[in-house]
Parts: C-alpha cells; structure tokens; sequence
C-alpha cells in the first residue's frame, strides 16, 4: 500500500506531466497542510514556481489546511475521480475560498 506521501509525489509527478494545468499553478506561492486525524501522519505540499513537492509537515504556518481521516485523504489524493468525489464529502480545508477552490481544481484535474 503506498503511503500519503507516494500519494502526494504522484500529485506533484501528474501535475508537471499536464503541461496545460501550469498557468493555474503559476504565481501560487502555497503550502498545504495534510493530516490525519486518525493518525500522527502529516504531509505538507508546497506550490511554488508552478511544481508541486512534497515533504513531512513540522508544523510552519500553512496557507491551507487539508484534515480528515486517513484513508478518506488517501482516496482524495490517489488519482481516481470517483473516489476524489466520494472522499471530498468528507475532509475539511480550511483557508481562503479562493485557495480552497484553486486546490479542489487541481487535485480534479491531476486525476488518472
């Protein structure tokens, strides 16, 4: 079983291959929280210069935070877009509207 953060390079790996998704990305300086609430597990995802990476979270300020239980955060981040909607219903990201929205996007159309 791959671990949030092979999830999250995958996110980061699908998002440099979809060429027409970098002038959404472009210009969006943001760090994203990711925790499990049901475990210790936190990621952080950082958008910078148009590219995604990846790292675990230590706890600097985030522009976003992603929380829900494990399993429903693999679902959202695994690709699948069947599986994003059903999990989506269930994880709660707090921060501007605007970034919540532009992250949604992202995470949608990074999906396989």
């Amino acid at each position: 079983m791959v671990g949030i953060g092979g999830l999250l390079a995958g996110v980061a790996e699908r998002l440099q291959r979809k060429a027409h998704l970098r002038p959404m990305t472009a210009g969006w300086e943001k760090r994203v929280g990711i925790v499990a609430v049901d475990t210790d597990l936190r990621w952080q995802l950082t958008f910078s210069q148009g590219s995604a990476s990846c790292e675990e979270w230590t706890g600097e300020p985030a522009d976003l935070v992603l929380q829900g239980k494990e399993m429903d955060v693999r679902m959202l981040l695994e690709g699948d877009e069947l599986l994003y909607a059903s999990a989506r219903q269930r994880v709660r990201i707090a921060g501007t509207l605007r970034d919540q929205l532009k992250l949604d996007a992202i995470l949608r159309l990074t999906s396989k």
